[in-house]
């Protein structure tokens, strides 16, 4: 992208200023000490930038669901409002923005269709992301079996893509390797964009920051594969996502790991492992997330890159929103205080 010094100033001090009004410590305290959904939402739309977006919500009567789906709006808010800065950050990564939010939306249901817990999506609607995509959300809503699955999409490049997985003689769905192709396909239209259309520092940094994030990602789903789907090391290589940076022979060792301390043996060979080796996280699964939080926070504050800063904040305010519905969680179901704080990401 080619950029003015007043356009790459404007979106940098823009970003950075709406980070400047995220949730800090003391927030993060009265929100653990609610006792009620309605109370949380109550300290959001008293005390923090959440307000307007809450305003209209009565906390004496709100659904958890309700709080959540207008809580995960405000992203899709963020992410459309890119299409603002057009002509200097380009209007394909703001589409970006909408492809990876129908990825995740289509990732969650199939993976409630997997579980037979496809009644759950109606509470995770985001209706007002409705505006920026083909895909019918509540077609999607209603859909019972991969049959209608496939028609909520018929209007959208997805269906070409998922209808080889349609689950044949009842058998069962394979969740990973569609989550795998959606992600992949996302990724790979990313780094066209990266490839066609940046140059020099702000392609060498677009590269890193998503590079980073997708060998994170792999490094997670490696160890997820070998825990709880114990696949053989061939069919795990086969569904971990590509651009990553991390070298064949050394994802290899990775995927034939018998044991989480041989998988972090492995991924200690290349950068992101030593990453990981001195990261602090309650538990392996969080590793992408923090990894990310960790490294876009220091993206925002000291890249001079504009694109680069913009997609370093779209990664902290859905950590942030994360945050929040992991606390709504919590406190909906009576957790301690002290074990929903150690599922928060925010230092």
């Amino acid at each position: 992208m080619i950029f003015t010094k007043y356009a790459a100033n404007a979106i940098i001090a823009k970003a950075r200023c709406k980070y400047g009004r995220r949730l800090k410590e003391k927030d993060y305290q009265t929100l653990l000490a609610c006792s009620s959904v309605g109370e949380v939402m109550s300290y959001l739309k008293t005390h923090t930038s959440y307000s307007s977006l809450l305003n209209n919500m009565n906390e004496r009567d709100v659904h958890r669901g309700q709080l959540e789906a207008v809580l995960k709006q405000q992203l899709i808010h963020d992410y459309a409002s890119v299409s603002h800065y057009e002509i200097a950050t380009g209007e394909s990564f703001s589409q970006f923005l909408i492809n990876r939010a129908e990825v995740e939306q289509l990732s969650h249901f199939v993976m409630l269709l997997g579980s037979g817990n496809t009644e759950r999506y109606v509470f995770d609607l985001p209706l007002q992301f409705s505006a920026h995509t083909k895909i019918d959300l509540q077609a999607m809503a209603k859909a019972r079996n991969y049959s209608e699955f496939l028609a909520a999409v018929e209007k959208t490049r997805y269906k070409k893509l998922l209808e080889p997985f349609r689950p044949t003689n009842n058998g069962e769905l394979n969740v990973p390797a569609i989550e795998n192709a959606l992600y992949s396909d996302l990724y790979n239209r990313l780094f066209e964009i990266i490839n066609n259309h940046t140059k020099g520092e702000e392609k060498r940094g677009l590269t890193e920051l998503f590079t980073t994030h997708i060998d994170l990602m792999n490094f997670v789903r490696v160890l997820r594969l070998q825990k709880y789907y114990h696949l053989e090391p061939e069919e795990i290589r086969a569904q971990l996502l590509p651009h990553g940076s991390i070298r064949e022979a050394v994802l290899r060792q990775m995927c034939e790991a018998t044991s989480p301390k041989e998988l972090f043996a492995a991924a200690a060979q290349s950068s992101i492992g030593k990453r990981i080796a001195k990261m602090e996280y309650s538990y392996a699964g969080e590793i992408d997330r923090r990894g990310d939080f960790s490294y876009a926070k220091r993206q925002i504050r000291f890249s001079t890159v504009p694109t680069v800063v913009m997609m370093s904040y779209f990664s902290l305010v859905q950590t942030e929103l994360t945050n929040i519905i992991n606390i709504i969680e919590g406190v909906r179901y009576k957790v301690d205080p002290d074990t929903i704080k150690k599922l928060l990401i925010y230092q």
